[in-house]
């Protein structure tokens, strides 16, 4: 079940709404699926540290989290539908696509230091892991594997997907576009954390 669990967080973590994410969808149309790939990798490794260490992170509040568990779960839903709603709303800064000639290795190397930077998917990540009910497990290798693969999996997986379609599609696409699928990644943040909402009072 951890493994399911951080496949799914993976997948949650790399829709891309994201300013990083609309620079590699649009780095599929101009210079190829292999580099856009390569460079969301970098993305999803980040995505598999930040998550080991809110394992980590969440575990030594396990009394607290259980104790309050319902209603961090209220608290992270309304989180969520704000992140979500922001996304809507907000026009998202798109970082300049450069005419380089990197490597792939420099590809990865370049959105694996633009998200490492934000600390803050930390929390993201533990919110995640309060409603799936990763708390009360105790941390160890062979789960930080388990758990690092499945977001791994998840990542790898939903960044494919995306990049295929986008590559597919790109003499339709445009960044217009790319920027409205951002905001169907927010709508989609947003339902879900209104689902959890109702899901948790239901409870």
């Amino acid at each position: 079940m951890l493994l399911i669990k951080g496949v799914l967080t993976g997948i949650i973590l790399s829709f891309p709404f994201g300013p990083v994410g609309i620079y590699c969808m649009e780095k599929a149309m101009v210079k190829g699926e292999k580099k856009a790939y390569v460079s969301a990798l970098g993305m999803v490794s980040v995505d598999m540290i930040y998550g080991i260490i809110s394992f980590l992170f969440i575990y030594q509040l396990e009394g607290y989290i259980l104790k309050y568990q319902d209603m961090l779960k209220i608290f992270i839903s309304i989180f969520l539908v704000f992140i979500g709603g922001t996304k809507i709303l907000k026009k998202p800064e798109i970082k300049e696509l450069h005419i380089n000639h990197f490597t792939l290795i420099q590809d990865y190397f370049e959105t694996f230091l633009l998200a490492i930077f934000n600390i803050s998917s930390i929390l993201v990540i533990a919110g995640i892991y309060t409603i799936f009910d990763v708390v009360a497990i105790k941390p160890n290798i062979a789960l930080n594997v388990q758990l690092a693969t499945g977001i791994g999996v998840g990542g790898s997986a939903m960044w494919a997907t995306t990049i295929t379609m986008i590559h597919h599609f790109k003499k339709r696409l445009t960044l217009d576009i790319i920027l409205k699928l951002s905001k169907l990644s927010g709508y989609v943040i947003t339902i879900f954390g209104i689902g959890t909402i109702i899901f948790a009072f239901y409870k």
